[in-house]
């Protein structure tokens, strides 16, 4: 057998190769062990946001107060109908996948694509918050649209009514900070609260503008922009006028009626 020259071409060769075969090896067994723990950051992520737009307060763990007061559901959004027999499927639900794969999302058409996000899941999970007596006190509902750097990724928290929005959350995002970012700002998603999705007449009133009404009839619909972020705010509006506005606009007009109450 030959003796390998270290020093030469063929030997340097041989050494970084071998040397980046073990370095990848480990990377790969790195990267499988610690998955688990990424999936359970993530699902601690979700739950903490689904928590925040559902006005209930941590007791004990993450996980045990989201087992005690969430109840998650897959909503048809071509009937509106909850899918009942999916439901042990709903928790953890990924709709941002499935929205690219055709045989499990809807296409939207390009006049009606204001959220600029071309194609959306047919099933979408969907929270119902309970209090301690387990009574359903709001819907919290997950939508997301092109913002100006990045698809924004939200909750919103709907009230019994089917009507009044009682919370919002956005947790993912790429928007710049100080800017854009704001939309993170508790302040700023403060001023949601209590807006109203539809008029009287069942028209959709809901919207983000600069210098909206503080009082008057139109105070009911209208939440500031963001200064210096008319982008994202734009992006922003869009994204809930689309999901609120016709997504979950069948399941909503149901609960307005009185139904989905447990």
């Amino acid at each position: 057998m030959l003796k390998l020259n270290k020093d030469s071409v063929l030997g340097t060769f041989v050494i970084i190769t071998g040397f980046c075969l073990v370095c990848s090896v480990l990377v790969s067994s790195a990267v499988v062990a610690l998955d688990p723990f990424k999936a359970a950051a993530v699902a601690n992520d979700r739950q903490v946001s689904i928590l925040r737009v559902a006005g209930v307060e941590t007791q004990g763990t993450v996980a045990q107060t989201y087992a005690a007061h969430i109840e998650a559901q897959l909503l048809d959004t071509t009937t509106g109908k909850i899918a009942a027999d999916r439901q042990s499927e709903a928790d953890g639900y990924n709709f941002a996948s499935n929205a690219s794969n055709p045989d499990l999302s809807v296409a939207i058409p390009a006049e009606e694509d204001i959220a600029g996000i071309r194609r959306h899941s047919t099933l979408m999970p969907i929270y119902f918050a309970k209090d301690a007596d387990g009574n359903v006190t709001r819907v919290i509902l997950p939508f997301y649209g092109a913002a100006l750097w990045s698809t924004a990724y939200g909750y919103v928290a709907v009230g019994m009514d089917g009507n009044t929005i009682e919370a919002v959350t956005f947790y993912q995002h790429g928007e710049t900070p100080g800017l854009g970012g704001e939309i993170d700002n508790p302040r700023w998603q403060a001023l949601w609260v209590g807006k109203k999705i539809e008029n009287a007449d069942g028209e959709l009133a809901f919207t983000i503008k600069k210098n909206a009404a503080h009082e008057g009839e139109q105070a009911a619909y209208e939440v500031d922009a963001l200064s210096g972020a008319t982008l994202t705010t734009n992006g922003i509006r869009h994204a809930a006028q689309y999901w609120l506005g016709t997504v979950y606009k069948p399941f909503l007009d149901q609960l307005r009626k009185g139904e989905f109450l447990k």
